[in-house]
Protein backbone atom coordinates (compact mmCIF):
# COMPACT_ATOMS: atom_id res chain seq x y z
CA UNK A 1 0.00 0.00 0.00
CA UNK A 2 1.36 3.40 -0.98
CA UNK A 3 1.43 6.31 1.44
CA UNK A 4 -0.85 9.16 0.42
CA UNK A 5 1.24 12.28 -0.05
CA UNK A 6 -0.11 15.81 0.15
CA UNK A 7 0.64 18.47 -2.46
CA UNK A 8 3.63 19.89 -0.54
CA UNK A 9 5.24 16.46 -0.23
CA UNK A 10 4.60 15.78 -3.91
CA UNK A 11 6.03 19.19 -4.82
CA UNK A 12 9.18 18.49 -2.79
CA UNK A 13 9.55 15.14 -4.53
CA UNK A 14 8.98 16.83 -7.90
CA UNK A 15 11.75 19.32 -7.14
CA UNK A 16 14.04 16.32 -6.56
CA UNK A 17 13.10 15.06 -10.04
CA UNK A 18 10.63 12.36 -8.96
CA UNK A 19 8.54 11.69 -12.07
CA UNK A 20 5.96 9.64 -10.12
CA UNK A 21 5.24 12.72 -7.99
CA UNK A 22 4.83 14.73 -11.18
CA UNK A 23 2.48 12.07 -12.57
CA UNK A 24 0.37 12.14 -9.37
CA UNK A 25 0.10 15.95 -9.43
CA UNK A 26 -0.81 15.84 -13.12
CA UNK A 27 -3.55 13.23 -12.50
CA UNK A 28 -4.90 15.17 -9.51
CA UNK A 29 -5.10 18.53 -11.25
CA UNK A 30 -5.36 18.04 -15.03
CA UNK A 31 -9.16 17.67 -15.28
CA UNK A 32 -10.13 20.49 -12.89
CA UNK A 33 -7.51 22.82 -14.37
CA UNK A 34 -8.70 21.98 -17.89
CA UNK A 35 -12.26 22.77 -16.88
CA UNK A 36 -11.11 26.04 -15.31
CA UNK A 37 -9.12 26.97 -18.42
CA UNK A 38 -12.02 26.03 -20.70
CA UNK A 39 -14.32 28.34 -18.76
CA UNK A 40 -11.83 31.19 -19.20
CA UNK A 41 -11.00 30.61 -22.86
CA UNK A 42 -14.21 29.10 -24.22
CA UNK A 43 -12.07 26.59 -26.11
CA UNK A 44 -11.71 23.02 -24.81
CA UNK A 45 -8.69 22.07 -26.94
CA UNK A 46 -6.84 25.31 -26.17
CA UNK A 47 -7.64 24.83 -22.47
CA UNK A 48 -6.12 21.35 -22.43
CA UNK A 49 -3.06 22.62 -24.32
CA UNK A 50 -2.63 25.45 -21.84
CA UNK A 51 -2.81 23.08 -18.86
CA UNK A 52 -0.38 20.65 -20.49
CA UNK A 53 2.01 23.52 -21.25
CA UNK A 54 1.84 24.66 -17.62
CA UNK A 55 2.75 21.15 -16.46
CA UNK A 56 5.59 20.92 -18.99
CA UNK A 57 6.88 24.27 -17.72
CA UNK A 58 6.53 23.02 -14.13
CA UNK A 59 8.60 19.94 -14.95
CA UNK A 60 11.23 21.95 -16.84
CA UNK A 61 11.52 24.47 -13.99
CA UNK A 62 11.28 21.93 -11.14
CA UNK A 63 14.84 22.67 -9.95
CA UNK A 64 14.34 26.44 -9.85
CA UNK A 65 10.77 26.75 -8.57
CA UNK A 66 10.20 29.55 -6.09
CA UNK A 67 9.10 28.77 -2.54
CA UNK A 68 5.53 27.73 -3.26
CA UNK A 69 3.27 27.98 -0.22
CA UNK A 70 0.08 26.72 -1.91
CA UNK A 71 0.69 24.48 -4.88
CA UNK A 72 -2.98 24.59 -5.88
CA UNK A 73 -2.96 28.41 -5.96
CA UNK A 74 0.31 28.37 -7.91
CA UNK A 75 -1.20 26.07 -10.55
CA UNK A 76 -4.47 27.98 -10.88
CA UNK A 77 -2.61 31.29 -11.11
CA UNK A 78 -0.28 29.89 -13.79
CA UNK A 79 -3.18 28.52 -15.82
CA UNK A 80 -5.18 31.74 -15.42
CA UNK A 81 -2.19 33.80 -16.62
CA UNK A 82 -1.72 31.57 -19.67
CA UNK A 83 -5.45 31.73 -20.41
CA UNK A 84 -5.36 35.52 -20.31
CA UNK A 85 -2.42 35.47 -22.74
CA UNK A 86 -4.40 33.15 -25.00
CA UNK A 87 -7.50 35.36 -24.84
CA UNK A 88 -5.43 38.47 -25.65
CA UNK A 89 -3.83 36.72 -28.61
CA UNK A 90 -7.21 35.51 -29.83
CA UNK A 91 -8.56 39.03 -29.36
CA UNK A 92 -5.92 40.39 -31.68
CA UNK A 93 -6.54 37.62 -34.19
CA UNK A 94 -10.34 37.60 -34.09
CA UNK A 95 -11.12 41.06 -32.63
CA UNK A 96 -12.72 39.50 -29.54
CA UNK A 97 -12.83 41.64 -26.42
CA UNK A 98 -10.99 40.56 -23.30
CA UNK A 99 -14.18 41.05 -21.29
CA UNK A 100 -15.43 37.64 -22.46
CA UNK A 101 -13.69 36.18 -19.39
CA UNK A 102 -14.46 38.53 -16.47
CA UNK A 103 -12.94 37.98 -13.03
CA UNK A 104 -16.29 37.04 -11.44
CA UNK A 105 -16.67 34.29 -14.04
CA UNK A 106 -13.14 33.09 -13.26
CA UNK A 107 -13.97 32.85 -9.55
CA UNK A 108 -17.08 30.82 -10.30
CA UNK A 109 -15.05 28.61 -12.63
CA UNK A 110 -12.51 28.01 -9.87
CA UNK A 111 -15.26 26.85 -7.52
CA UNK A 112 -16.66 24.52 -10.19
CA UNK A 113 -13.21 23.17 -11.02
CA UNK A 114 -12.49 22.42 -7.36
CA UNK A 115 -15.88 20.75 -7.04
CA UNK A 116 -14.95 18.55 -9.98
CA UNK A 117 -11.63 17.73 -8.29
CA UNK A 118 -13.46 16.73 -5.09
CA UNK A 119 -15.86 14.52 -7.04
CA UNK A 120 -12.99 12.83 -8.86
CA UNK A 121 -11.32 12.17 -5.50
CA UNK A 122 -14.57 10.60 -4.23
CA UNK A 123 -14.57 8.22 -7.18
CA UNK A 124 -11.64 6.51 -5.49
CA UNK A 125 -14.06 5.11 -2.91
CA UNK A 126 -15.80 3.06 -5.62
CA UNK A 127 -14.80 -0.29 -7.04
CA UNK A 128 -12.79 -0.08 -10.28
CA UNK A 129 -15.80 -1.23 -12.33
CA UNK A 130 -18.11 1.40 -10.82
CA UNK A 131 -15.42 4.06 -11.29
CA UNK A 132 -15.15 3.08 -14.93
CA UNK A 133 -18.92 3.29 -15.48
CA UNK A 134 -19.09 6.75 -13.85
CA UNK A 135 -16.10 8.05 -15.82
CA UNK A 136 -17.42 6.73 -19.13
CA UNK A 137 -20.93 8.04 -18.53
CA UNK A 138 -20.30 11.43 -16.92
CA UNK A 139 -16.80 12.41 -18.02
CA UNK A 140 -16.64 10.89 -21.49
CA UNK A 141 -20.38 11.31 -22.18
CA UNK A 142 -20.90 7.77 -23.44
CA UNK A 143 -24.36 6.21 -23.60
CA UNK A 144 -25.40 3.06 -21.73
CA UNK A 145 -25.15 1.14 -24.99
CA UNK A 146 -21.62 2.42 -25.75
CA UNK A 147 -20.46 1.59 -22.21
CA UNK A 148 -22.06 -1.85 -22.43
CA UNK A 149 -20.15 -2.55 -25.63
CA UNK A 150 -16.86 -1.40 -24.09
CA UNK A 151 -17.36 -3.44 -20.91
CA UNK A 152 -19.02 -6.37 -22.71
CA UNK A 153 -22.13 -6.33 -20.52
CA UNK A 154 -25.73 -5.47 -21.26
CA UNK A 155 -26.97 -1.85 -21.12
CA UNK A 156 -29.31 -2.59 -18.19
CA UNK A 157 -26.30 -3.71 -16.12
CA UNK A 158 -24.59 -0.42 -16.95
CA UNK A 159 -27.66 1.50 -15.75
CA UNK A 160 -27.80 -0.51 -12.50
CA UNK A 161 -24.06 -0.04 -11.88
CA UNK A 162 -24.38 3.71 -12.45
CA UNK A 163 -27.17 3.94 -9.88
CA UNK A 164 -25.25 1.72 -7.43
CA UNK A 165 -22.21 4.00 -7.81
CA UNK A 166 -24.30 7.13 -7.27
CA UNK A 167 -25.82 5.57 -4.16
CA UNK A 168 -22.39 4.78 -2.76
CA UNK A 169 -21.20 8.32 -3.51
CA UNK A 170 -24.24 9.72 -1.68
CA UNK A 171 -23.35 7.60 1.35
CA UNK A 172 -19.76 8.86 1.25
CA UNK A 173 -21.10 12.41 1.15
CA UNK A 174 -23.43 11.65 4.06
CA UNK A 175 -26.61 12.20 2.07
CA UNK A 176 -29.72 10.07 2.06
CA UNK A 177 -30.94 8.40 -1.11
CA UNK A 178 -33.55 10.71 -2.60
CA UNK A 179 -34.50 8.42 -5.50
Amino acid sequence: MHAVLDDQQLLAALQRGDDTAFDQLFRDYFIPLSYFAQELTGDTLAAEDIVQDCFVSLWNRRNTLPGIVSFKSYLYTSVRYQCMKYVKKRKREEAITLETAPAASADASLVLAETARTILALLGSLTPTLQQVIRLYYIEGKSYREIAQLLQIDPESVRKQKFRALGQLRKVLGRKDDD
